[in-house]
C-alpha cells in the first residue's frame, strides 16, 4: 500500500580471505580461555600441595627447591605414661654461595606439641623462647634485616610446624634440634610407641615423585646416591611405666634393654642400622582381676604436678552388665544423603550388638522429635525387625532441633540394674551448643552419653565436648566405608564398662583435668593431671566395678615424675579454656588466658610463636640475604654427589604467567571481533 515501509534483505559481507569467521573466532576464543583454566588450576593444585608433603630442612631456589640431607640422626625419647618427650638432633650443611634463608619443616604424631627449639649455626648457640605471635614474628623480621642468625616457629596445623632460619652462611653447617611432647599408642592392653626413622628424604636419580613424610606409613623409596651408606642412627628410649610389664620388644629392630628405676632404657643395639622403617616399641603391663593405678608427681617448686593412671582389669575379669541402649539419630535436612545413609548402617551395626538381656528404643529428631517405642523394649527377634524397619524408612527433612531428644533420652525413667547409655548420632549442626552442653550436664543423671559425628565436615568440637560432659566417649565417621571399623570399636568399648562413677580424693585442694571423670572400659586406661599445693601423702580411688562398690589407695612413687607431668596439665587445662567456647565464654578472654599458659609454660599454641635470635649479627652489610642460586646440598660429613630434589611446585609461576597472558589474549579477540550479522534494512516510502 501506499506510504507503508517495507524490509529489504542485505546479505553478510562475504569474509575476506585469510580471516577467520566468527564461529571460528568463537571456538578459538572458548580453547584459550578452556587452556587458561587449565593452566591455572594445574598452577594452583601444585602450589597447595607443595607445602603439604615437603618436610626436612629446604633451601630456596630460582625455579627449584633443594633440600638438604641429614646422615647423622640423634633421637631420644622418655616415656611417661602414655605420652613421650622426643628430642631430634640432625646436622645439615648449606653448600651455596650466598647467604641464605632456610625453612624447616617437621611432621608431628597427632596430638603432639613443640615446645622446644635449639639451633647451632656459625659457632653460636641460639635456644628458642615462645613469645606472642606477633612479637615472635617481628622480632624475626628485625633480626633477618639486620644480618643475625634467627630462627621462627609457627604452627602450620595441628601436626605440623615450620620453622625459618634466616642467615645461613655459605657453606656452613647447621645443627637443628627440636623437642616435643606425643602420644604413645594404647590398644587392645598393648603400648606402642612409633618414631620415625626416615626423617630424611630420598629419591631416585631422576623424574618427579611425591616426598614420602617421616611419619608416613609408607616407606620412602631410597635412591642409589646421596651417601646412604654414611647414615649413622642413636636411638634411645626412656621407658617409666609405673606398672609391672609382661612383654617388651621391638617389631623391626634390634634393641638393648637394661632395667632402671621404675621402668627400663632401650636402645637401638646397631649404629649402623638401616633407616628405611619405623621403629615401633611395644609393651603389655601385667593385668590381674582389679583396675590397677600409679600416681607420679613433679614438684617444680610453686606447686606439685600430679598425673594419675587408672588401667582396666582383664576384660574376662568383668562381668557383663545388662544395658539399656537408647539410641538417637539426626534426620534434620543437613544429614541428607551420604550422612543418613551412614547414620543408619551405624544403628543398624548396633542392634546386632545387642544381647538377650538388653533393652533399646530409638529417638529420631528434625524440627520435632519421635520415639519408637513408649520405652525401652527388650532386645528380642521381635522388636529388632520392627526396629530395622523404622530405620531403614528413615528420611532426612527439617530443622535441627536436638534438645527434646536429649531431653527425652535422659529423662526416661531407668530399669532396675540396667546401665542406661545413649548413643547419639548426628553431624552436629546446631548453633545453640553451649544451651544443649548445659541441658547434658543438668539431665544426664546415671546415664552415659556416647556421641558419633557423622559426615566431612561435622561439628566435632561440640560432638566431643558433649561426650565429656556425658562421661561417655567421641567416635568420628566420615566415610560410609568406615561405620563398620569405627563403629566396631564402640561397640567393644561400651559392652564392657570395668569402673563407672570413679571419683578421686587427692586429700588436698586440686586443679584437675579433664574436669569431668570419664567411666574406665576394657582395654583402654584413663589420664588424669592435677595441680596441688602440695604433695600428697596418698590418694583414694573410689567407684563402682561391676555394680559393686570398689576402693584403691595410692601413694607417689618415688622418683617417677619428670616436669612433662607439668606440660601435660597445662595442655589439658589449655584444650578446657579453649572448649570453654562452646559455652559462650569470651574469645578474647580465652585468648589471654591461652596465652599466658603458653608463655609460662613454655608451649606452642594458635596463639604463640617460638623465637630465637642471635644476639649479633653475623652476615656483613654489603652482602644480600638471597633464598636462590644454591647449585647443590651436601649432608654435613657427606663426600657423595647431591641428588636434585624435584619440587611439586617448581613450575606453577611460568604456569600461571602462561595462563594469565592466554586470557589476555581471548579478552583482546573478543574485543576487536564483531561478528558479521544478516541485517534488515529499513526502507520508508517513497
Amino acid at each position: 500500500p501506499a506510504g507503508a515501509r517495507r524490509e529489504v534483505y542485505v546479505p553478510p559481507r562475504r569474509a575476506k580471505r585469510g580471516w577467520l569467521t566468527w564461529q571460528d573466532r568463537a571456538l578459538l576464543i572458548l580453547w584459550v580461555i578452556l587452556t587458561a583454566l587449565l593452566l591455572v588450576r594445574m598452577s594452583t593444585a601444585e602450589a597447595s600441595t607443595g607445602g603439604e608433603e615437603h618436610w626436612g630442612l629446604e633451601f630456596r631456589g630460582n625455579g627449584s627447591n633443594l633440600r638438604a640431607v641429614a646422615l647423622d640422626t640423634d633421637i631420644a625419647a622418655d616415656v611417661t605414661g602414655l605420652v613421650a618427650r622426643i628430642e631430634v638432633r640432625q646436622r645439615f650443611r648449606n653448600t651455596g654461595t650466598a647467604w641464605s634463608e632456610a625453612i624447616y619443616r617437621f611432621p608431628l604424631p597427632r596430638g603432639s606439641a613443640v615446645d622446644r627449639l635449639r639451633i647451632e649455626a656459625g659457632g653460636r648457640v641460639i635456644e628458642g623462647e615462645i613469645r606472642e605471635k606477633g612479637t615472635a614474628r617481628r622480632q624475626y623480621q628485625q633480626a633477618r634485616s639486620s644480618g643475625r642468625i634467627a630462627a621462627l616457629v609457627e604452627q602450620e596445623r595441628p601436626n605440623q610446624f615450620q620453622t625459618r632460619l634466616a642467615n645461613i652462611g655459605p657453606d656452613e653447617e647447621l645443627v637443628v634440634e627440636i623437642g616435643f611432647l606425643a602420644h604413645v599408642d594404647y590398644h587392645d592392653g598393648v603400648f606402642s610407641l612409633n618414631l620415625p626413622l626416615t626423617f630424611t628424604p630420598r629419591w631416585q636419580a631422576a623424574g618427579p615423585r611425591r616426598v614420602e613424610t617421616a611419619w608416613s606409613e609408607t616407606t620412602p623409596r631410597i635412591g642409589t646416591s646421596g651417601g646412604l651408606d654414611d647414615h649413622h642412627l642413636q636411638l634411645g628410649v626412656r621407658l617409666r611405666t609405673g606398672l609391672s610389664l609382661a612383654r617388651l620388644e621391638s617389631r623391626y629392630h634390634d634393641i638393648e634393654v637394661h632395667p632402671a628405676l621404675g621402668g627400663y632404657d632401650v636402645f637401638v643395639a646397631d649404629p649402623d642400622t638401616r633407616t628405611d622403617r619405623v621403629f615401633t616399641l611395644e609393651w603389655a603391663t601385667e593385668r590381674g582381676r582389679e583396675p590397677e593405678s600409679a600416681l607420679m608427681t613433679w614438684d617444680d617448686g610453686d606447686a606439685i604436678y600430679a598425673m594419675l593412671m587408672v588401667a582396666p582389669p582383664l576384660p574376662e575379669a568383668v562381668a557383663p552388665q545388662p544395658r539399656d541402649v537408647v539410641f538417637i539419630i539426626d534426620t534434620s535436612g543437613s544429614m541428607e544423603g551420604r550422612s543418613l545413609r551412614q547414620a543408619q548402617a551405624a544403628l543398624h551395626q548396633g542392634l546386632q550388638r545387642l544381647g538377650p538381656d538388653d533393652r533399646f528404643n530409638i529417638i529420631r529428631f528434625d524440627s520435632v522429635s519421635e520415639r519408637l517405642f513408649e520405652r525401652s523394649v527388650p532386645a528380642d527377634a521381635a522388636s529388632l525387625v520392627t526396629a530395622g524397619d523404622f530405620i531403614d524408612d528413615l528420611r532426612a527433612n527439617g530443622g535441627t532441633n536436638m534438645a527434646p531428644a536429649l531431653q527425652d533420652a535422659m529423662l526416661q525413667p531407668a530399669w532396675p540394674g540396667l546401665l542406661r547409655q545413649i548413643v547419639f548420632v548426628t553431624d552436629g549442626s546446631v548453633g545453640n551448643e553451649g544451651d544443649l552442653l548445659l541441658q547434658i550436664g543438668e539431665q544426664l543423671g546415671a546415664s552415659r552419653l556416647f556421641t558419633v559425628s557423622i559426615g566431612s565436615a561435622p561439628n566435632r568440637g561440640f560432638m566431643r565436648k558433649a561426650a565429656e560432659i556425658g562421661r561417655g566417649h567421641h567416635t568420628h565417621v566420615g566415610k560410609l566405608n568406615e561405620v563398620e571399623e569405627r563403629m566396631a570399636a564402640l561397640w567393644s568399648r561400651i559392652e564392657n564398662p570395668a569402673l563407672s562413677d570413679l571419683c578421686v580424693d587427692w586429700g588436698v585442694a586440686a586443679e584437675t583435668y579433664p574436669e569431668v571423670i570419664p567411666d574406665l572400659y576394657a582395654g583402654e586406661p584413663l589420664w588424669l593431671f592435677a595441680r596441688l599445693p602440695r604433695e600428697p601423702a596418698e590418694i583414694r580411688l573410689c567407684g563402682q566395678l561391676g555394680g559393686q562398690p570398689w576402693e584403691q589407695v595410692r601413694q607417689p612413687l618415688p622418683g617417677r615424675g619428670s616436669e612433662n607431668i607439668a606440660t601435660l596439665w597445662a595442655r589439658s587445662k589449655i584444650e578446657s579454656l579453649e572448649d570453654s567456647r562452646v559455652f559462650g565464654a569470651d574469645p578474647d578472654f580465652v585468648r589471654g588466658e591461652v596465652t599466658d599458659l603458653a608463655l609460662d609454660f613454655g608451649l606452642l599454641t594458635a596463639y604463640t610463636g617460638m623465637v630465637a635470635v642471635a644476639p649479633e649479627p653475623v652476615r656483613p652489610a654489603s652482602q644480600a640475604l638471597r633464598a636462590e642460586d644454591v647449585p647443590s646440598l651436601l649432608p654435613a660429613g657427606s663426600s657423595g654427589q647431591a641428588s636434585g630434589f624435584a619440587s611439586t611446585a617448581t613450575h606453577w609461576p611460568v604456569q600461571l604467567f602462561f595462563a594469565l597472558l592466554l586470557l589476555s589474549i581471548s579478552v583482546a579477540l573478543m574485543w576487536f571481533s564483531s561478528p558479521s550479522r544478516p541485517s534488515r534494512v529499513r526502507h520508508g516510502a517513497a
